[in-house]
């Protein structure tokens, strides 16, 4: 577990082992960059990104310079963030921490109502639901479908938040429908950073509030506040899935 040094102190909960990245062994995934014969006929396709590796200075992460040898590539930057993990940390430990930072204190990673009502009785003040983008755990719940029971549970206690998988504006509408205070992207901002820098972020993010402000408009409210459940009707589509449909104000 770690603590993000925001303005209020982030802990991931459920990341205290390390996962099997298979994606990552499979494509050759390492820093520094090493050129492979995939890799190449990527470069042919889209030859913008080898022009912006050779022109640009090199990959670092200055904030672990003294922690990291990128000679050694994702190795060694996988065993550093490997060592940080504590599977023997519980919610005890969880507890110390929220009272040694006297604010506010968001737990993230949280699935299940116990886990909610665990984490207020221990004082945060925030939990985000995550399953940290499916990467960590496969098969994992997704979170949008635990957020209801989530919310119904604790809504009243701190402020319920989630993420994985938010990609378009109607994403974050129907969390919001469904009682999240807020939503939390990753991947929708770093393929615009990888791929264009702060304009990519820029644009990901201008694309994605015009999504949302259309959206609202095609569902026929004004304001986040006159969202709800009433806005949403669930469908079965599979043995163990579901799908929301909007139902317009």
């Amino acid at each position: 577990m770690t603590i993000h040094p925001f303005a209020c102190s982030s802990a991931p909960r459920d990341v205290d082992v390390p996962s099997h990245r298979e994606r990552d062994l499979r494509t050759g995934c390492a820093i520094p960059f090493q050129l492979t014969l995939g890799g190449m006929i990527q470069f042919t396709a889209t030859p913008m990104w080898g022009i912006n590796y050779v022109t640009h200075e090199p990959f670092r992460l200055p904030h672990l310079d003294e922690h990291l040898d990128l000679g050694k590539g994702a190795n060694s930057i996988g065993g550093y963030f490997a060592e940080m993990l504590d599977p023997s940390m519980n919610w005890d430990d969880v507890a110390e921490m929220v009272r040694d930072r006297d604010g506010q204190f968001c737990l993230k990673g949280i699935m299940t109502v116990e886990d909610a009502r665990r984490t207020a009785e221990i004082g945060c003040t925030g939990i985000f639901l995550s399953n940290h983008g499916g990467r960590l755990l496969y098969d994992s719940c997704v979170p949008f479908d635990q957020l209801a029971e989530i919310v119904d549970a604790v809504g009243d206690r701190l402020d319920v938040m989630m993420e994985s998988g938010i990609q378009r504006g109607t994403h974050v509408l129907k969390a919001l429908s469904l009682g999240a205070k807020a939503v939390g992207v990753a991947r929708h901002y770093l393929y615009a950073l990888a791929v264009a820098g702060q304009p990519g972020v820029d644009r990901a993010l201008e694309l994605l509030r015009k999504e949302i402000e259309r959206d609202m408009k095609l569902v026929g409210v004004t304001r986040i506040r006159q969202l709800g459940r009433h806005n949403l009707r669930f469908q079965v589509v599979g043995p163990a899935s579901s799908a929301t449909q909007w139902e317009a104000s």
